[in-house]
């Protein structure tokens, strides 16, 4: 008798596991390009969110504490500080965050916005720029950007106040 013929115990052919296991593999494969898309996407929907709560969290400490608050950014990470006690020490709040490492993004400015972004006590970006402040999320070759208006709200998809 061939042995790729011999029953195991169960009465499966070693023939029929490798037909499934083949079948398994190809659906690996065609899955695969698909699963990564999937991967980057929420990747980047993620990062998005932390960088909008970061925007939130600096404005919400300077209006809740009197004081000024401030959201440090890199390309990969972010954090937020706020001035504290009578001796004025910045205290860090929210963050880091690692673009890099956790969300597997980057972040850049876009067509000049500062890095370093602070809200007075009256949750407004000081100083005040022209105009919105553009940041780009790119996570291999998908981006996203949030737009924050002088005012120091993040602005809907569309940059649109």
């Amino acid at each position: 008798m061939h042995q790729a013929q011999i029953r195991t115990r169960s009465g499966v052919t070693l023939i029929e596991i490798l037909v499934v296991v083949s079948l398994i593999g190809l659906m690996y494969v065609l899955a695969e390009p698909r699963l990564t898309e999937i991967r980057a996407r929420s990747s980047l929907r993620a990062a998005r969110q932390e960088l909008s709560s970061a925007f939130a969290a600096a404005r919400a400490a300077a209006l809740q504490k009197g004081k000024t608050a401030t959201l440090t950014m890199s390309p990969i990470s972010a954090s937020v500080s706020v001035l504290s006690g009578l001796t004025g020490n910045p205290v860090q709040i929210y963050g880091p965050l690692l673009f890099n490492k956790e969300l597997n993004s980057s972040l850049s400015a876009i067509n000049g916005a500062p890095m370093t972004v602070s809200f007075d006590a009256r949750g407004l970006v000081t100083p005040m720029p022209a105009g919105i402040s553009r940041y780009r999320l790119a996570n291999g070759t998908r981006a996203d950007t949030i737009c924050i208006s002088p005012a120091g709200i993040i602005l809907p998809r569309d940059c649109q106040l």
